[in-house]
């Protein structure tokens, strides 16, 4: 048997050999970069489930020629490199690349990428036993996920937190994972990964001892993966038939499985899964009595578990992460100060705009005001000036009113003596005398025809010189008549009671008592003239 597999593998690294220099002749035709390390990342991830020796080959070829910009794809391949490390259980160099990746995602601001690396680091601190700093990595990958909303990460993250909390014996904290999981599996139809969470469920009903239902699933999930290239996982449900045989005391068939996981997992050099099938193997011949066997099988199991799980690998283990974390953490810090200061130099530019702009502004708002200021001082001496003109032109028409009502006042008087006249000679004169009469009679008359023509220009001179103040009155004082709102225009123009009497034609005591109405109407206090008062408005 040692001889076919030892040609076995001689074999494999042949076919290796060739298939790697091959595509390398290949690559090496290929000019621009980008198309080169696509070419190869590609067929290493094709080969990452089936291949993984053949998959290192290649990874660590796109490594050695990787521009040191190219953030991308160093996180890559730094992540599958971890992976394969992982798997093999190199769990010193799986966490050195794994916290490696880690970093650079996180200066790629990739978050999904960073919570698969939590995942990944989470199955080496679960592989080395520290369940519990397992525990805080997988929650870590839950809550970065759920930022995008990624039900399969989250998936698979309760997946492997299911298997902690079993390994801490929370059994319930276990089942509520592995429920949350199925059913995220289920929804997005995930045979493969529900494959991977029934496994792990069936491990719980062994711990309960329903040994039957478990042996039932893991067979099924055997049958599953032997129809995919997953080696990883098709190693890990050999051992875990192996076991629920061993349990069920049939050791020819607990046997089988473990060869079947032994075999695959040198080929695939999975040395952390030949720990466990050395030591069952072990087990396994001891029952049978066979004592050489099993102590060949144990100092087998013990070589593999010296070289995976000593205290000094799980220290580095533990100084790695720390030392990561460490530069994360600085980073973080860096970024931060670097983003404080750009935030300062801003909020001085900002002040600086601030500034300027005031001052442009304050100096618009200022020569803006000047010219209003200007604009508003013209208008007040053209105000002004059109004032005096006005107040000119008032002074003159009160001037001629005045005289217009003294020539109203001679007229009334000779009116008067007039008619006192026409009746003396009426009663003394003889037809002799009519003729001589009458030419003396038209004379007088024609007389006062040329004194009323001065009198009909006066209503036009009050107007005039009262212009718009008769609207104020009637806005002011509705209840003032037409009559009480003309002598308010003659007070205004500072006429006396008699000149008011004689415009009119009226009595003095009549016009006092328009006076007296007119006051008590307009509500003038009693120490104010009524004419002071009239002029005010």
């Amino acid at each position: 048997m040692s001889l076919i597999f030892f040609i076995s593998v001689l074999s494999n690294a042949q076919k290796l050999d060739s298939t790697y220099f091959n595509f390398k002749n290949q690559i090496d035709t290929i000019v621009d970069y980008n198309d080169k390390m696509k070419s190869i990342i590609d067929k290493a991830d094709s080969l990452s489930e089936k291949d993984n020796v053949a998959a290192e080959e290649f990874y660590l070829h796109a490594e050695s020629i990787l521009d040191e910009d190219d953030l991308v794809n160093k996180a890559h391949i730094l992540k599958k490199l971890g992976l394969i490390y992982r798997n093999r259980g190199d769990f010193d160099k799986g966490m050195k690349y794994g916290m490696e990746s880690k970093k650079f995602y996180y200066e790629l601001l990739d978050t999904l990428k960073m919570a698969d690396a939590n995942i990944h680091i989470g199955v080496i601190h679960k592989a080395v036993g520290d369940y519990k700093s397992s525990v805080v990595s997988f929650n870590e990958a839950i809550r970065l996920a759920s930022f995008k909303n990624d039900s399969i990460i989250i998936g698979r993250s309760y997946n492997m937190l299911g298997g902690s909390y079993r390994a801490l014996k929370k059994i319930d904290s276990s089942f509520a994972s592995y429920r949350k999981a199925i059913a995220i599996f289920k929804a997005k139809n995930e045979e493969r990964k529900l494959n991977d969470v029934n496994s792990n469920m069936a491990i719980l009903y062994g711990m309960q001892k329903q040994y039957d239902k478990a042996l039932k699933i893991h067979l099924k999930s055997l049958e599953f993966l032997k129809n995919t290239d997953d080696k990883s996982n098709i190693v890990i449900a050999y051992s875990i038939v192996a076991s629920e045989y061993y349990i069920l005391k049939d050791y020819e068939k607990s046997l089988k499985y473990t060869d079947s996981s032994i075999a695959l997992a040198k080929r695939e050099k999975f040395k952390q899964k030949l720990v466990g099938a050395y030591r069952r193997r072990s087990h396994i011949f001891r029952k049978k009595k066979d004592f050489k066997k099993a102590y060949e099988n144990h100092v087998l199991y013990k070589k593999y578990s010296d070289s995976v799980y000593t205290v000094k690998k799980r220290k580095e283990i533990k100084e790695l992460e720390l030392k990561n974390e460490f530069e994360i953490e600085k980073k973080e810090l860096e970024t931060a100060a670097k983003r404080k200061e750009l935030k300062l130099r801003l909020y001085v530019l900002l002040t600086i705009l601030i500034l300027f702009f005031t001052i442009i502004i304050g100096f618009l708002l200022w020569r803006d005001y000047k010219a209003r200021a200007k604009r508003i001082k013209d208008k007040f001496e053209k105000e002004k000036l059109k004032k005096e003109v006005l107040a000119q032109k008032i002074k003159v028409s009160e001037s001629e009113l005045k005289g217009l009502i003294a020539d109203n006042t001679m007229r009334l008087e000779f009116i008067k003596q007039l008619s006192k006249q026409i009746k003396e000679d009426k009663d003394v004169s003889n037809s002799d005398n009519v003729k001589s009469y009458a030419n003396s009679l038209l004379l007088k008359l024609q007389s006062q025809i040329s004194t009323e023509n001065k009198l009909s220009s006066l209503q036009d001179k009050i107007n005039e010189v009262n212009q718009g103040f008769d609207q104020i009155i009637i806005k002011k004082f509705p209840d003032l008549t037409k009559t009480e709102r003309e002598v308010c225009s003659f007070l205004r123009l500072n006429l006396s009671i008699k000149e008011i009497a004689s415009i009119r034609n009226a009595s003095i005591d009549s016009i006092k008592a328009l006076r007296y109405r007119i006051r008590k109407k307009m509500e003038v206090p009693k120490n104010q003239e009524l004419e002071r008062f009239i002029q005010s408005l």
